[in-house]
């Protein structure tokens, strides 16, 4: 299979980029669902539950099939919550990428992985609000039939090289405890875990859900010498 191209977002890759997205977000839900059984608050609520039934009843295989179906719920619960969080990232930047990233003089771009005609992986960079003077990577995702080609890395090239260009000298990245994969990619890469903190939000606080920040120096010469520069489409 001959690498994928990597180019720059163009109106028709609307519907895929938002495919990939979905599905890269949604692959984390058993992830999220193991956090969340590891608490010790949610086990010993399940604990209380189990015996509040069997003592009610008089029956620990009528209690033990309601607490399954409990914790079932409570994984139906937790996929609601993605799918919110997947419609929020949709609203937040990919509801219109055009506008999000390629605006007409926007020091921001937008970049998808093409293989055989589809669209496998995404990826841009944009100023860090949180971080003057700084750019932030954002929406990196790679279809999982494609992983372990080199195609996040060199998505991630690509943006670290246009950043270089434009003279930019830091960049950062924020990423969740449960993507270990991608941290490794971001070790490789030369990026360095310079924060973590609980996501500000009432359930990611319940089930103690990490996000790191990570950080990279962009050195002189980047931009000239990528090393995923093979895969790259001038435009």
């Amino acid at each position: 299979m001959s690498p994928p191209l990597i180019r720059v977002f163009q109106d028709e890759d609307y519907d895929e980029v938002r495919e990939v997205y979905s599905t890269g977000f949604g692959e984390h839900l058993n992830a999220v669902c193991i956090q969340t059984l590891r608490q010790t608050w949610v086990q010993l609520a399940l604990l209380v539950f189990l015996w509040g039934v069997s003592s009610l009843s008089g029956s620990l295989s009528f209690a033990g099939v309601s607490t399954a179906l409990l914790v079932l719920a409570g994984r139906e619960g937790v996929r609601y919550l993605f799918n919110q969080g997947i419609r929020l990232g949709l609203r937040e930047d990919l509801l219109d990428v055009r506008a999000s990233y390629m605006q007409e003089g926007a020091v921001s771009c937008f970049w998808v992985a093409e293989s055989q005609g589809r669209v496998v992986g995404t990826v841009a960079i944009l100023p860090a609000p949180s971080q003057p003077g700084a750019w932030e990577l954002k929406r990196i995702s790679v279809r999982r039939e494609v992983r372990g080609r080199g195609i996040a890395m060199a998505l991630c090239g690509t943006a670290l090289a246009f950043a270089a260009a434009r003279g930019v000298k830091d960049i950062v990245l924020y990423t969740s405890m449960l993507q270990t994969d991608a941290h490794k990619l971001y070790h490789r890469m030369g990026f360095h875990k310079i924060e973590e903190f609980l996501w500000p939000s009432l359930p990611a606080r319940l089930i103690n859900f990490m996000v790191y920040k990570y950080g990279y120096r962009v050195h002189a010469g980047q931009e000239a010498h990528s090393e995923n520069e093979h895969y790259t489409k001038s435009q």
